[in-house]
C-alpha cells in the first residue's frame, strides 16, 4: 500500500461519522380527540373538530412529521359532559396506538382530566381558557388566554366612550368568565366608570327577558357581557328587543359565523376582542387556511376552527422533532421544548411554559353585511 492510500485509510478509521437525525418512521400517529359537537356547546365543538380535521389532512399530505407518516384523529363525543370526557380519556389511554390526546371547551373538564393523563399521555387543550391549565410536561394549551384581551377591550371602550356607569352580565357557573369579568370591571373602574350592577346567569339559561329588563332598569351607559355563547347572544338579542340603544361589549364567544346566523342584526356594532377572523387575519398562512376550510366545509372558519387547527400543528411539530419511534413520554418531552408554533394563522404564536400566546389587540364587531370589521366608536 502506498503512502497516499495508507493516509486515506487512517483518516477513514479516525474521523467520527456525521450524525444524522433519525426521523419518526412511516405509519399512523393517532391523536385521541375529545369533541363536544353535540349538546349546548355544539356550535363551537363542530368548529374545533373541523379545524383539527383539516390540519391532520394537511399534515399527512405534506409529510410534515416524516415521509409516510400520517396523523390520524380518533374522535369521541363528550357533549360537554365531564364523566363522558373522563371515560373517553381512559379509552384513549388503553389504546396504545394513541400517542396523544386533545380536548376540551370547558376548563373544569380539563382540570378533571389532568390527573387522568399525568405521567401517562400528553394532552393538548384546544378550547378551554382558564389560566394555569398547562402542566408540563403533560398538559399544553394552544388557546391564547382571552382574559387579558377582555380587560384591554373593556378599558379601551371605557376610555373611548367615557361612560359614567356600566352594568355587567356574567356566567355564574363558569369560574373563568367570573375571573374575566372581575378583571374587566377593575380596569373599567380605573377609568372612572362606576358599576351599576352585576347580573348573573347560567350557561343552561334560555330565557333572558327578566335579566335584560333588570339590566335596563339600572340605566347604564354601557353593558358588558362575560358569558358563554348561548347566554351571550340571548342577552344581546333580549336587550335590543327591549329597546336598549347603548353600547354592548361582548367577548370572543360572539365571533363564530354560527352566532351571526343565530341572531344577526342585534350583534351589529357590538365590540369584542378576537385573535382570528377570516375577514381580519391576512397572513399567507391565514389566507391558505381560510381557502382550504371553505373548500372542505363550504363555510368560513372561525376562531375555534383556528384553535383546533393549531392544536394538531403543535403535536405534528413536536413529533417531527423526535428521533426514531415516538413514545408518549418522548412526545411529552418534545412538546415541552416547543417555544412557538411555526405554522400558525395568527401572524405569530409563541408557546411559554406550555401556554400559547398571541400578541397584539384586535377589537372587531359584526357589520350589517354579516362580516367582521375593526371596531370604530359610534
Amino acid at each position: 500500500m502506498n503512502k497516499h492510500a495508507s493516509w486515506l485509510l487512517a483518516m477513514a478509521l479516525t474521523v467520527a461519522p456525521i450524525a444524522v437525525q433519525a426521523a419518526p418512521p412511516a405509519g399512523d400517529y393517532v391523536v385521541g380527540f375529545n369533541t363536544d359537537s353535540t349538546g349546548p356547546l355544539a356550535a363551537a365543538g363542530q368548529s374545533f373538530t373541523r379545524g383539527a380535521e383539516l390540519a391532520t389532512a394537511e399534515i399527512t399530505a405534506a409529510g410534515t412529521i416524516a415521509p409516510g407518516a400520517r396523523l390520524v384523529l380518533d374522535i369521541k363525543e363528550a357533549a360537554g359532559d365531564a364523566a363522558r370526557s373522563i371515560q373517553n380519556m381512559h379509552q384513549f389511554l388503553a389504546d396504545r396506538r394513541v400517542i396523544a390526546a386533545s380536548c376540551c371547551i370547558l376548563s373544569p373538564i380539563v382540570n378533571s382530566l389532568k390527573p387522568v393523563v399525568a405521567g401517562k399521555m400528553p394532552l393538548v387543550v384546544y378550547g378551554a381558557t382558564a389560566p394555569g391549565l398547562p402542566s408540563l410536561p403533560w398538559v399544553y394549551s394552544t388557546t391564547a388566554l382571552p382574559g387579558p384581551k377582555d380587560t384591554e377591550t373593556a378599558a379601551t371602550v371605557a376610555r373611548t366612550l367615557k361612560p359614567k356607569t356600566v352594568t355587567y352580565f356574567v356566567s355564574a357557573d363558569n369560574d373563568a368568565f367570573k375571573a374575566r369579568m372581575a378583571a374587566a370591571e377593575a380596569a373599567v373602574k380605573a377609568t372612572g366608570a362606576a358599576t351599576a350592577a352585576v347580573i348573573s346567569v347560567l350557561g343552561t339559561d334560555t330565557d333572558f327577558t327578566a335579566p335584560a329588563t333588570q339590566a335596563m332598569g339600572t340605566n347604564p351607559d354601557v353593558i358588558m357581557v362575560y358569558t358563554t355563547q348561548s347566554p351571550a347572544v340571548g342577552i344581546i338579542a333580549a336587550l335590543r328587543a327591549r329597546g336598549f340603544k347603548g353600547v354592548i361589549v361582548g367577548n370572543d364567544a360572539l365571533a363564530p359565523a354560527a352566532m351571526w346566523a343565530k341572531i344577526g342584526a342585534p350583534l351589529v356594532g357590538v365590540p369584542f376582542p378576537l385573535s382570528f377572523s377570516p375577514d381580519v387575519n391576512q397572513s399567507p398562512e391565514a389566507r391558505a387556511f381560510v381557502a382550504a376550510y371553505k373548500a372542505k366545509y363550504n363555510t368560513p372558519p372561525d376562531l375555534y376552527s383556528a384553535q383546533g387547527y393549531e392544536a394538531m400543528w403543535l403535536i405534528a411539530q413536536a413529533l417531527h422533532s423526535m428521533d426514531g419511534q415516538p413514545t408518549r413520554e418522548g412526545l411529552a418531552a418534545a412538546l415541552a421544548k416547543q417555544t412557538a408554533i411555526e405554522h400558525n394563522v395568527y401572524g405569530g404564536q409563541a408557546m411559554k411554559d406550555g401556554q400559547a400566546e398571541v400578541t397584539g389587540l384586535t377589537i372587531v364587531n359584526w357589520t350589517a353585511e354579516g362580516t367582521l370589521a375593526a371596531w370604530k366608536a359610534p
